[in-house]
């Protein structure tokens, strides 16, 4: 049987966000990728200086998927890095202490 012709068209929907960052679970029963942006809320000292209040994380939109779907989005991605890298070198990635062990996290500012 032969594969069809896929066709590729924008939802009435479509919208363009961006995201500092996305919160991923993974079950036997489907994956969920939550894509969020955290905003820095400052604070006026009463020097005048600026200081972070706090951060608030909106949460934009959730993505639910398969967990065949969510392991071939992940392998996706790491191809896209491991191109990017090629070309550009290695994109650094900050290295955090969590209990006596090195945590990689991202942070977004």
């Amino acid at each position: 049987m032969p594969i069809p012709r896929i066709e590729t068209k924008k939802a009435d929907n479509y919208r363009v966000i961006h995201s500092t960052g996305a919160l991923g679970v993974l079950n036997p029963n489907e994956g969920s990728l939550i894509f969020f942006i955290d905003k820095i809320i400052p604070r006026t000292n009463p020097d005048g200086s600026m200081t972070i209040d706090s951060i608030e994380r909106e949460l934009l939109i959730e993505i639910k998927m398969s967990p065949l779907q969510f392991k071939a989005l992940a392998y996706y991605m790491m191809n896209r890095v491991k191109e990017f890298e090629s070309k550009f070198g290695e994109i650094a990635m900050p290295m955090v202490k969590q209990k006596g062990k090195d945590i990689e996290k991202f942070f977004h500012t």
